[in-house]
């Protein structure tokens, strides 16, 4: 079939696509799960596109304090590196 995908090259392409199909996995599931918990105050619920925003940031900061040398610390570093950065991924420190 002409639109299956390539498979991986090699064992670190396999990972870095699992990783990303993970991540995007978690950032869905977070997202649902941000529009029940977080009102935005008195306009209304989170809009989908914050909710995603907002999961896409959660689900980097579960990463980071579960890695190796990571941890809550870190995971706190980035959220709160997050939230001066607006919009954007943090740097790793």
């Amino acid at each position: 079939m002409a639109d299956d995908p390539v498979p991986p090259l090699n064992t670190r392409e396999f990972v870095t696509r699992w990783s990303s199909a993970v991540e995007e996995h978690l950032v869905t599931e977070l997202a649902d799960i941000l529009h029940q918990l977080a009102p935005a105050g008195p306009s209304g619920d989170l809009s989908p596109e914050q909710c995603s925003a907002l999961a896409r940031h959660l689900a980097h900061a579960l990463q980071e304090a579960g890695s190796p040398g990571g941890g809550i610390h870190a995971a706190m570093q980035y959220l709160h590196q997050a939230s001066v950065v607006h919009g954007e991924m943090p740097k790793n420190s």
